[in-house]
């Protein structure tokens, strides 16, 4: 087993190393990457965002359930962005608590 999972780590270290050399020719336009590496453009509809959300984040979930229709908006147009779960969740956790 132990070397599947050190070919596994190098396949990792051998994938960013090619997203960078593809960044490097898009001129250094760094594109939103999800943690599969796929492009920001490719992110969920609106419906299946905030189904897994409840799937992987159920706690997140429900506070982003409380919030308003506008604020849930913002959330996930920051998706759209490119924004990382980690930064969703806090801010569903900040507009929730009026911060």
């Amino acid at each position: 087993m132990t070397p599947f999972s050190v070919m596994a780590a190098g396949e990792d270290d051998y994938l960013s190393a090619l997203h960078q050399e593809v960044d490097k020719v898009d001129g250094g336009v760094d594109k939103p990457r999800g943690a599969g590496g796929e492009a920001a453009d490719s992110r969920l509809s609106r419906e299946s965002f905030e189904s897994e959300l409840k799937e992987k984040y159920a706690g997140s979930a429900v506070f982003y359930g409380k919030l308003t229709p506008g604020s849930q908006e913002e959330i996930y147009q920051e998706y759209q962005s490119g924004a990382s779960i980690s930064e969703l969740r806090k801010k569903i956790m900040d507009r929730f608590l009026h911060r």
